[in-house]
């Protein structure tokens, strides 16, 4: 088998198999090069502004009246027939615009938690190590007062400030999956505001 150059950096082991137009995909199999594109998975839970200790806002699970803004989920929990996907990153994001105290407050009091089928943890941790990779980054003046203030994010919105999986995860179209925030202290916001989290994934269809 041969490397794969860049692609081959995206998933660690990401090999040709010397036959034309496929690859060997770790923990998944050989498949068709054709077959496979890089894209995201993503979807945003609006956050109360009262929100209490152990309150869990569920990601991938309620696609009901969302649109493309909102989420790239057609179906609850599952990917589409005939799609499966190698997930190489999480993100949490939240929105850009929101106040810096209510952006530390969901950063410094909620953890995440990445969850394949019913009760398989495949990542855990404080929302710190879901950095974003995304979003926006510098300086915006006010229109108030014309004044400079920094733009707030999860971390340094770019990809490779957020680290790969080293085992990249594999979600076949038969499996469930979904991401959890959970809140370990009681928040109080300024306002409702929406949270991101995006998955980074190579998508890919069954080997025909």
């Amino acid at each position: 088998m041969g490397h794969l150059g860049a692609l081959g950096q995206v998933i660690p082991g990401l090999q040709t198999t010397g036959k034309p137009g496929e690859i060997y995909i770790p923990g998944v199999g050989v498949r068709k090069f054709a077959d496979i594109r890089q894209d995201w998975i993503y979807d945003r839970v609006a956050h109360g502004a009262a929100i209490a200790a152990g309150d869990i806002y569920v990601y991938f699970r309620d696609t009901q009246n969302k649109n493309e803004q909102d989420t790239s989920m057609s179906q609850q929990s599952r990917l589409p027939e005939g799609t499966e996907a190698v997930v190489f990153r999480v993100n949490i994001m939240p929105q850009a615009d929101e106040a810096y105290d209510d952006h530390r407050l969901i950063i410094g009091g909620a953890t995440g938690k990445f969850i394949l089928d019913e009760n398989n943890v495949v990542m855990q941790g404080p929302c710190a190590c879901f950095g974003s990779a995304y979003g926006l980054y510098g300086a915006e003046q006010t229109t108030q007062n014309l004044t400079s203030v920094g733009v707030i994010n999860n971390g340094v919105p770019s990809p490779g400030a957020q680290p790969r999986m080293v085992i990249p995860q594999y979600i076949s179209m038969n499996r469930t999956f979904r991401f959890e925030i959970v809140y370990r202290t009681l928040v109080t916001l300024s306002a409702a505001t929406f949270v991101y989290v995006i998955l980074d994934v190579l998508i890919t269809r069954p080997l025909r």
